[in-house]
This record gives C-alpha cells, sequence and structure tokens, in this order.
C-alpha cells in the first residue's frame, strides 16, 4: 500500500484503541463503584454489573490485539446497555444504577457521536440512525415516565441536532487531523528522500549515483516507477534515453520506452521545453500519443525538466501502471528539487570532463609545440653553429644555401609563435580585428609570394578568379590563406589552386589541390583544436592548431571556413563581408579534380 492509503488507516486504528482504552477504563471505575449493589444479590443488579465487567473484558480485548479491533460495536453495545438499564427501571420502577435518567441521556447522546466518528465510511448515514435510534428510546422512557409530549418533542430535536451536527464536526476535526497526518508524515519521506538522494549524488559517481537518486526518491512517494532520462538526438530528432529506473512493482515499460522520439510524445514534450512540469493522464490523450501510453501500460505520468545552464538535458519523472491517479504537490516539488540536484550533478560532471579534456589538451599542446619548436630550433642552432665553426672553408654557395634553410625554418618557427599567440589571446579576448576594404586576390597573391620565397617549393601554385572587395582585417586575412596554402603544401597534391570570387554578397576564396581528400568523419574535427589527423603517418607531426586559429579569425571578421565537398572532391572556402557596392559577377573558377587536406 501506499502512503497516502497506509497512514489514515493507522490514525483510525489508533482512535478505535484509545476509545476502547476509554470504555474499559470507565466501566471497570463504574464496576468498582456499583459493586455494593451486588451483595443485596439482587438479579438486576447483578445483570447491571455484569455487564460493566463484559465491557471491560471487550475493551481490553481491542487493546490487546493492538487496535486491529474495532471499537465500533463495542460503543454501540454499550450505549445499548445504558439504554436497556434505564428501560428496565422505568417499567419496575425501581433503580438498577446509580445514574438517573438525565445523565444516562447525556452520556447516551456523547456515545451517539463517538459511534458516529468511528464509522470508517459512510459517518452520517450511521450518525442519522444512531440518533434516530436514540430519540425514539428517549420519547420511549420519557412517555413510560408520564413526561409531557412538549418535553419529549424537545429531547428528540435535542439528540437528532446533536448527534448528528456533533458528530460532523468530530468528523471534520478528525479528517483533518488525518490529513494532516499524512501530509506531514510524507513530507518527512520526501525530505529524507531528498536528502539521500543528495548525499548519493555527493558520494557516488557515473550511472551508479543516479539510478540511487531516483530510487531513493520513488521509495519515499506511492509512485511505481521512476526514471530519470537524458536528452539525445535520434535519427535526427530530438528525443529520450533513459539512463536509470527503479520499480516497486512488477508491472515495466517495454523496451521501446527506454529511448524515443519527442515528436511521439508532444504533450510531455511542450510542457517541459518551456521549463515546465508535465503531467499527462492517459485517459485524456488523443491519437498516436494515446496509443504508445495504452501499449506501454500507462496509466499516468508527471515529469519535470532537467536545465543545466539553460540547456533542456533530460528529465525526471514518476509512471503509474495500475490507476489514473492525481499527482500530489508536494511529489511535484520533491521532483523539482531531485532534478535541481542531477542538473548540479551533470553540471560538475561537464566541468570535470572539461577541466579533463583541458588537461589532456595542455599535455598534447606541449608535447605539440616542443616537437614543433624543437625541429625548426634544431636545424636553425645546428646550422648556424656550422657556418661559424666552418665558415671559412665553406664556399659561398654552401653558406647561402644553409642562410636560406635558416630563413625558413625561422618563418616556420615564427608563423606557429603567431599562431599560439593569436589563439591565446582570443581566449583572453585580447584579439582586436580591424577590418578595412581590400582586395582580396591581392591579398592572396602577397601569401603566394612569400610562401615561394621562403619554403622554396616545387609545387605550382596559382591564383584564379576576379578581385572582389571584402571588409575584413588584412593581417589576419593573410595569416587564414597562408596557414590553408601552408597546409596544402605540406600534406596535399602537386597543384594548388585559389580560387577568388563573389557570391551571395561574400567574398570567397577557395584553396584546393589534386591531393587524396579526407574522411568525413574529419571534415569538422580538423577545425579543433590540437587535432592532428593520423592519415598522413608519413609526414611529421604539428601543433594542429592552424585551422582552429583560422575558422576563429574568419569568423571574428563576420565571415566563415569551412571544408566542403562537391563532385566527391574537397577543398577549403572561405567567406568574407564583401565590400563592393556593385559587385560583377564572375564566373566561378573550379579546379577540376583539385582538393585540399587538412594541417595535421
Amino acid at each position: 500500500m501506499g502512503v497516502t492509503a497506509r497512514l489514515p488507516a493507522d490514525a483510525q486504528r489508533r482512535f478505535h484503541r484509545y476509545v476502547a482504552i476509554l470504555m474499559a477504563a470507565a466501566s471497570l471505575v463504574l464496576a468498582i463503584v456499583e459493586f455494593p449493589r451486588v451483595l443485596s444479590m439482587e438479579a438486576a443488579d447483578t445483570l447491571a454489573w455484569s455487564g460493566y465487567l463484559v465491557i471491560v473484558g471487550w475493551g481490553l480485548f481491542i487493546v490487546r490485539v493492538r487496535g486491529r479491533g474495532s471499537a465500533l460495536l463495542l460503543v454501540l453495545a454499550q450505549i445499548s446497555f445504558w439504554a436497556g438499564l434505564v428501560v428496565l427501571e422505568a417499567i419496575f420502577l425501581r433503580d438498577v444504577t446509580a445514574f438517573d435518567y438525565v445523565t444516562v441521556f447525556g452520556t447516551v447522546m456523547m456515545l451517539g457521536v463517538l459511534a458516529g466518528t468511528l464509522a470508517a465510511e459512510r459517518r452520517m448515514v450511521w450518525a442519522v440512525a444512531i440518533a434516530t435510534t436514540i430519540a425514539v428510546w428517549a420519547v420511549g422512557v420519557g412517555s413510560i415516565l408520564g413526561d409531557p409530549g412538549s418535553a419529549l418533542w424537545v429531547r428528540a430535536i435535542i439528540v437528532l441536532a446533536g448527534v448528528i451536527f456533533t458528530t460532523a464536526l468530530v468528523s471534520k476535526l478528525f479528517d483533518q487531523l488525518a490529513y494532516a497526518i499524512v501530509q506531514y508524515e510524507r513530507s518527512k519521506r520526501l525530505q529524507d528522500a531528498i536528502a539521500r538522494c543528495s548525499e548519493t549524488l555527493l558520494v557516488e559517481t557515473g550511472s551508479l549515483a543516479v539510478h540511487e537518486a531516483v530510487k531513493a526518491v520513488l521509495e519515499a512517494t506511492d509512485a511505481e516507477y521512476g526514471y530519470v532520462d537524458r536528452t539525445v538526438d535520434v535519427d535526427g530528432e530530438p528525443g529520450w534515453e533513459i539512463i536509470a529506473d527503479a520499480a516497486k512493482t512488477s508491472a515495466r515499460h517495454r523496451e521501446s520506452w527506454l529511448v524515443g522520439r519527442y515528436s511521439s510524445t508532444p504533450t510531455l514534450y511542450q510542457s517541459m521545453a518551456n521549463g515546465n512540469a508535465a503531467v499527462v493522464h492517459t485517459a485524456d490523450l488523443e491519437g498516436g500519443e494515446r496509443e504508445l501510453y495504452v501499449a506501454d501500460g500507462i496509466k499516468s505520468e508527471v515529469s519535470v525538466p532537467i536545465f543545466v545552464e539553460g540547456e533542456f538535458r533530460g528529465s525526471i519523472g514518476f509512471v503509474q501502471y495500475t490507476s489514473d491517479r492525481r499527482w500530489h504537490n508536494t511529489e511535484i516539488q520533491t521532483l523539482w528539487r531531485a532534478a535541481q540536484m542531477i542538473s548540479a550533478y551533470w553540471q560538475q560532471q561537464d566541468q570535470a570532463n572539461e577541466l579533463r579534456a583541458s588537461n589532456e589538451s595542455k599535455d598534447r599542446l606541449l608535447a605539440s609545440v616542443s616537437h614543433e619548436i624543437r625541429t625548426p630550433l634544431t636545424a636553425i642552432v645546428g646550422l648556424s653553429e656550422e657556418i661559424l665553426a666552418s665558415g671559412e672553408n665553406l664556399g659561398q654557395e654552401t653558406v647561402s644555401e644553409l642562410n636560406g634553410i635558416i630563413a625558413t625554418q625561422s618563418r616556420e618557427l615564427a608563423e606557429l609563435v603567431e599562431d599560439l599567440l593569436v589563439a591565446s589571446r582570443a581566449d583572453f579576448g585580447n584579439l582586436s580585428i580591424k577590418p578595412e576594404t581590400i582586395d582580396l586576390r591581392s591579398q592572396a597573391e602577397r601569401v603566394v609570394v612569400a610562401i615561394r620565397e621562403s619554403q622554396r617549393t616545387n609545387k605550382e601554385i596559382q591564383v584564379q578568379g576576379i578581385a572582389p572587395m571584402a571588409c575584413a582585417d588584412p593581417l589576419r586575412v593573410r595569416q587564414i590563406v597562408r596557414n590553408l596554402v601552408t597546409n596544402a603544401v605540406k600534406y596535399g597534391g602537386d597543384r594548388i589552386t585559389i580560387a577568388v570570387d563573389e557570391e551571395d554578397e561574400a567574398a570567397r576564396l577557395v584553396v584546393a589541390d589534386d591531393g587524396p581528400t579526407i574522411s568525413e568523419l574529419e571534415a569538422e574535427l580538423i577545425f579543433e583544436r590540437y587535432y592532428r589527423s593520423s592519415a598522413s603517418p608519413t609526414q611529421p607531426g604539428s601543433v594542429g592548431i592552424g585551422l582552429a586559429v583560422s575558422r576563429q579569425l574568419a569568423e571574428m571578421m563576420g565571415g566563415s571556413l569551412e571544408y566542403v565537398r562537391r563532385s566527391e572532391r574537397g577543398r577549403f572556402e572561405l567567406k568574407l563581408p564583401s565590400a563592393s557596392l556593385d559587385p560583377t559577377p564572375s564566373p566561378v573558377v573550379e579546379p577540376s579534380g583539385e582538393m585540399v587536406t587538412p594541417l595535421r
């Protein structure tokens, strides 16, 4: 049985036990007071005294079984006993008890109220029946005693009004007391559950923590099933995946309930997406949503969303399979508090994962930077020492060649340091962009000239297309183009093409080469910082920051940098805000069979 079903029954049993104790104690006192009458050896006196003992024994029996017996019959027997004694006195005109008719009349009325209150169901029906019986008894005894008719009617009205209205009042007070007990016990249980939930999320880790948390909350309610789900993508649609649950009964959901699309449960999703609790009664649903709940055997459900930093990340809820019950506000508030705790737990997990990823990223960065800096520095230091030590013995041509290598390595080192500085300044918000009107083709040509001079590559590099005017920072544009072309020189084919044009009121620059393609999986990963592809094992490793910095710079200038595929080929596309008021459309130069590979 649930909490709400159990507590009122407990209160009723305690009430019956207390009444039995009262009846037994009062009858025992009366038996002691009336004991001298027994010595007269009169049959009526002995009968009355024996009745007291019967009431005492009956009451003790009810107390002995710890309230499982009903005190209603005991009170009715007490009423009948007192009423019978008065009738005997009225008929035989002798005293059977030490109490007069008026005292017994008041006592019987009080017992009538008590009997009506003891009735667990249909109390007012019992109250009317008992009041009517007592009224008939009062009129009958009064008639035997010769009381006037007006007095009889007054007594009848007093009995009917007094017993019925007093029973109604006492019953109302009893119900309110029972309800207060229920609320107190429920609140205490829910508070204990929240405390256990909080403790679990602080101590445990992983999915076990959430499972124990939802189990603790479920045990404090009448619900039959509790769950926590997280928001996931299901075939391109928002959906749910249950990651922790607990159940009280054998009635369980289908496996299809574990994962699903929110489009199949719009009532639930719309409420939670708006930040509200969702209460669903299957009987009120329609169409496919109703069929889904019926198939799962769900009668009603309540769920509240879990938001992490404003993002809808999941929900926690209760399910009822056996009845279409009303969910109490305390249960819903408990779900809200549990949702807040799980939200904080998930946020801590996110932060821990971010910190772990950051530390791993820094480790990779240090390893990569150490390698990348060591390579050119080794060449620079080694060749410089060679020139100093053997400069007089080396020919002019050899010295010039060595100086050229030193210059190339120095420039690569300078470019690496520049990318690292830009990334660091961008992270701290210290990177400034100074946009102006530039000739995008002219900027690309400057980069190509510098690369040809510094890297002395034998690869063919061509700049094609119109000269679109862009609104951008020329220094940062050259840095982006330099990263893209250098990437193609290092890892691409023998022919590199830079195509410039205008598209959708934007200045566009496309870098492609005839080298091998990359996988779709890496199409976005190449823009992650410190990511290095393993697709080119013969090439030396790099920091893996050039493309990430380039995209960041493009976005800061109001543009974009993407890796796109067309006709099963790929290339990098840089788009910047156009500064041309009247652009002249020109055919786009599509390098045939050309592609650029990512920085690794």
